[in-house]
């Protein structure tokens, strides 16, 4: 078997026009290459952002300006850029402030059930790739999906508690991103995901569990894009491989471009290896070894602003 250079995706359930789902099975447009995160920001980027500040004000309703940069790109092929940028840009500005998300981290904050997610949902941090784009482990098929439903789902305070860990989850990766942006002096928002399928089985495979999975992906990715940099699928069993070449007609394919399937964890640690990956913990050490994502939490109580390519044009008048 070989790491092949294709994709996968949940897909998402059926959704209004302008979300996640609509937007990913919309007629392509003239297609412009995206552009490296360290990259300033390109004139059609920059008119696209001047955009947004006509129509929301300079501060754009107060969104962080790491998330600014990822929505000004983040719809730069849609057919009308400009208002889906907007109206992006206000559907991520009014759930992070109905949710509180900019004081997420605080210890105070922390979401209830926190060590049962965790225990169940293993997510950890182990390693970077030469650009400084964090390695995160997810070891999906780990997941005791019985216990994980019973949970988390069936309820809607249970799945909103659900959604508050996985905006736990994402804040401290943002977060993380911000702190070495600045370190490095070079700009990045995307990441690494390996999702281990190890331990994967039909009961992963019900409706209660794949919707909750559907959940996450309508949601995040239309508040968080442009996050992801390469996404490596390991240890997949028959059942997932076997069902690809029907699943890849569904995925977009700037999607399918960032999602390796590799039967073989050591294809993965191949194709790492040419991204200049320095991983500080095995994938076989993960589950006993690295620390959950709530332990670097308190060390990003006070960090510095998002980092911005000196010299960039951002039109905020």
């Amino acid at each position: 078997p070989t790491c092949e250079d294709s994709r996968i995706s949940v897909s998402a359930p059926l959704s209004p026009p302008g979300s996640f789902r609509a937007r990913e099975m919309a007629p392509a447009v003239e297609k412009v290459p995206p552009s490296d995160e360290w990259a300033p920001l390109t004139a059609l980027e920059t008119g696209i952002f001047a955009h947004c500040v006509s129509e929301l004000g300079p501060d754009l309703r107060g969104l962080p300006d790491d998330l600014v940069t990822m929505l000004v790109r983040g719809y730069v092929n849609e057919k009308d850029a400009k208002g889906e940028t907007v109206a992006h840009m206000i559907e991520t500005a009014d759930w992070r402030k109905e949710n509180e998300i900019e004081s997420a981290l605080l210890p105070a904050k922390l979401p209830a059930n926190r060590a049962d997610f965790e225990r169940m949902w293993k997510s950890s941090v182990i390693g970077e790739d030469v650009n400084g784009h964090l390695i995160v482990y997810e070891a999906v098929g780990k997941i005791p999906s019985k216990e994980f439903a019973a949970a988390f789902t069936g309820a809607p305070e249970k799945e909103a508690n659900f959604l508050e860990q996985c905006a736990f989850n994402k804040e401290i990766l943002r977060k993380m991103n911000i702190v070495k942006s600045n370190l490095q002096q070079k700009r990045v928002y995307k990441m690494i995901v390996i999702i281990d399928l190890a331990g994967l089985g039909m009961s992963h495979l019900t409706s209660t569990f794949i919707n909750a999975l559907k959940t996450y992906i309508s949601k995040f990715s239309n508040l968080y894009p442009e996050s992801l940099y390469k996404l490596f699928v390991i240890n997949s069993p028959y059942v997932f491989t076997g069902s690809w070449s029907a699943i890849s007609l569904f995925v977009h394919p700037v999607t399918r471009a960032k999602i390796n399937i590799c039967t073989n964890p050591k294809y993965a640690l191949e194709e790492l290896a040419k991204l200049g990956a320095a991983m500080q913990y095995k994938f076989e050490e993960v589950l006993k070894s690295a620390p959950p994502l709530s332990s670097i939490a308190p060390s990003l109580q006070s960090i510095p602003p998002p980092f911005n390519q000196p010299g960039e044009t951002r039109p905020r008048k």
